[in-house]
């Protein structure tokens, strides 16, 4: 986006006065660390005076006069330089991800005379790592300057840049003054998209030779046929139609084959997450959300997902590409300061949990009955692959006792420490004959298959 911008306004650069005292002579310090100069010239000046007045020493006088001529010049010098100017800043829209490059171009024109031997050019934004800072010059036979600055974006969420700061002095640096030009501009970062294996797909187990479909007690969108009522059948899965011409009770029959599908529930309840600086084990949980949304969606399957952060949402299982970028929104800009828990969002969901489906819960929680609610799935016949966040290896505490209580539910457990590559994290489930708090197989294909078991000290713990 390439716009020009004046101004909004001309003002120093100097800090406004505060109320209190300690505002006050806190003020006063940084305003003769930032301007030496000027209050060594107005020292002088009023030694000279008094001295000129005191002994009639006529070059006190004059070095008197000189000096206000250079204060006063250089005053009009740095408001001309500040008035004069003109930007234009071209920003990309993006979208942007975790680990790309955010860049833009600055174009300063000098409209005056005067010449600005220094500004100092910042497009002003709350990106963490990131800072557009620049310096340019503006001669006396220059018209404009074209600045290039970028930084990598590092965390995903929603931030904002603007507005651009112009920050320009006399040639002394006495008067610094300050311009800003615009406002601001909202940008959002994805998290970052990782290739992974297919690991979670649906189950679905086929009746009959050659057969592409089975007709199954499974709730699904597409009624393939209908049978007479058995006792335990539902009223809702009675067809009604049918029932008052044939005059018996019958009962629709679903088509599984077609209705399988995928929920991925991301643990954000603010006792799940562990933050070590400006890492967390939120934002590898937000890597690996989008990463297996991106990869089933692609695949055309039907992907729902679950996320109580400081949004929420809850969205039905679709293939669509509107549905994967309202779920990356999501995932982009929601924080991790949720009240509602995983056994909670588990009972929400229950019923919309089949044999046909695949549920996917990324979380770093503690050990609790969340994981005893999942082995229940799991001997329904749901397909449950779990994702368990290290928090140790964030320097939290250990949620070892929820990697044991999994495993010994039988439930699909994914390991995934920080620093770990979440594709081969994502590669083999922890299973129960393993030794080892945290042990993985390493396949090389290189003709033929090795296997290297990999100890890690780390250990891991949960909550909810």
């Amino acid at each position: 986006m390439l716009r020009s911008i004046r101004p909004d306004n001309n003002r120093e650069a100097h800090p406004v006065f505060v109320a209190s005292d300690s505002g006050r002579k806190s003020f006063g310090r940084r305003r003769f660390r930032q301007n030496p100069i000027l209050y060594g010239i107005i020292v002088v000046m009023v030694i000279e005076f008094l001295t000129g007045m005191a002994t009639g020493f006529d070059l006190s006088v004059r070095l008197y006069y000189a000096l206000g001529i250079l204060l006063i010049s250089g005053l009009f010098w740095a408001r001309s330089s500040s008035r004069n100017m003109s930007a234009e800043v071209e920003r990309l829209n993006g979208p942007y991800k975790v680990g790309d490059t955010i860049s833009e171009t600055v174009i300063l024109r000098n409209t005056g005379g005067t010449p600005k031997a220094w500004v100092e050019v910042e497009d002003q934004t709350d990106l963490p790592g990131v800072r557009f800072k620049k310096v340019a010059s503006l001669g006396l036979m220059v018209a404009f300057d074209r600045i290039d600055m970028s930084g990598v974006v590092t965390r995903r969420g929603e931030y904002t840049v603007g507005p651009l700061v112009a920050r320009t002095s006399d040639p002394f640096a006495m008067f610094p003054y300050e311009v800003q030009f615009g406002g601001t501009e909202k940008v959002l970062i994805y998290p970052k998209i990782v290739d992974i294996p297919d690991f979670a797909s649906p189950s679905i187990h086929l009746i009959g030779d050659n057969s592409r479909r089975q007709r199954a007690r499974i709730l699904s969108t597409e009624v393939a046929s209908v049978r007479e009522y058995e006792a335990g059948d539902s009223l809702s899965r009675i067809h009604w139609l049918t029932t008052a011409r044939t005059g018996d009770l019958m009962v629709k029959q679903f088509d599984q084959g077609s209705s399988s599908n995928m929920w991925v529930l991301f643990d954000q309840h603010r006792d799940s997450v562990v933050f070590d600086g400006e890492d967390s084990t939120d934002e590898m949980g937000a890597t690996v959300a989008a990463s297996v949304i991106d990869k089933y969606n692609q695949g055309f399957l039907p992907v729902g997902y679950v996320a109580h952060g400081n949004k929420s949402i809850v969205a039905l299982p679709d293939r669509s590409a509107h549905q994967r970028e309202l779920i990356m929104r999501h995932i982009a800009s929601s924080k991790p300061v949720g009240n509602i828990g995983i056994l909670q969002a588990l009972s929400e969901l229950e019923r919309d949990l089949g044999q046909n489906t695949s549920l996917v819960v990324i979380t770093a929680s503690m050990d609790g009955p969340w994981i005893e609610a999942l082995g229940g799935l799991t001997r329904r016949g749901v397909r449950v692959s779990t994702v368990l966040i290290d928090r140790a290896s964030f320097n939290g505490e250990s949620n070892a006792a929820a990697l044991d209580h999994l495993k010994t539910l039988g439930v699909s457990t994914y390991p995934l420490s920080r620093g770990e590559s979440i594709a081969s994290a994502l590669s083999m489930p922890l299973v129960e004959q393993q030794e080892g708090l945290r042990q993985a197989t390493v396949r090389i294909q290189s003709g033929q298959t090795d296997h290297l078991n990999i100890t890690s000290e780390n250990t891991y713990g949960g909550n909810q």
